[in-house]
């Protein structure tokens, strides 16, 4: 405990560092934040996302199992030859 009021006790007497962050510097630390989060966020969609897509296609192939004449028909054969 008493190191963590040491340490807090540094940080809030720390001076300022009078450094300059150009712009591709701060552009590339946005980009790399925003690509961070984009991965996190697409990584939690894409786990949230297969689940409810096998149960959409587990009800739609229950739906179609109870109901054979409401199914799609077959396309028939492909075509012979060529009409040139």
């Amino acid at each position: 405990m008493k190191r963590l009021a040491v340490a807090v006790c540094l940080l809030t007497l720390a001076t300022s560092a009078e450094a300059y962050v150009g712009p591709g510097m701060g552009l590339g630390v946005i980009g790399a934040v925003l690509g961070f989060l984009t991965a996190i966020l697409l990584a939690f969609a894409g786990m949230v996302w297969y689940p409810v897509k096998r149960m959409i296609r587990a009800r739609r192939d229950a739906a179609r199992a109870d109901n054979p004449d409401d199914a799609r028909p077959s396309p028939g054969p492909p075509p012979t030859g060529t009409n040139q």
